[in-house]
């Protein structure tokens, strides 16, 4: 019994957070001009950070274009976009997005293999503070007859 307590404890110690990692290496990514202080920071506010994009059989994929606007006072670089799940790829503006203009994230995501309500996140690590921005969609996929 002894020795399945230590095997995880070693499991738990080994294990990392990959988000904190992302956001890690992205901020420090950031070229100088475009790290954002107290007085001068990027905002990325979305039109609708949470979407319900209906009901799809398995197997089909869908898409949605998020649309964002730099509320801020100095240019928006977004550095990284990651998905909570692999049947999710997301797309996302590459250019500066500048004060008072609009970016996008477009996410495709693939239902093979999944069914019932399914709610999917996707985060996009930006110049803002914080660093990271959730976008979130959910789907109702009913079983392939």
């Amino acid at each position: 019994m002894k020795y399945v307590i230590a095997l995880c404890f070693l499991c738990l110690l080994s294990c990392t957070n990959k988000q904190k990692e992302a956001r890690n290496s992205t901020e420090e990514s950031v070229p100088m001009e475009l790290r954002p202080s107290v007085e001068k920071h990027p905002v990325m506010k979305f039109d609708q950070p949470v979407v319900y994009l209906g009901k799809i059989t398995e197997g089909d994929s869908i898409s949605y274009t998020f649309h964002f606007k730099n509320e801020g006072n100095m240019p928006l670089k977004i550095l990284t976009v990651n998905a909570s799940c692999g049947c999710t790829t997301p797309k996302w503006s590459k250019e500066l997005v500048q004060p008072g203009k609009k970016g996008f994230i477009k996410v495709s995501f693939d239902s093979k293999g999944k069914e019932g309500k399914v709610q999917k996140t996707v985060t996009a690590y930006a110049n803002t503070m914080p660093s990271d921005n959730m976008v979130a969609f959910k789907v109702e996929i009913q079983r392939k007859k």
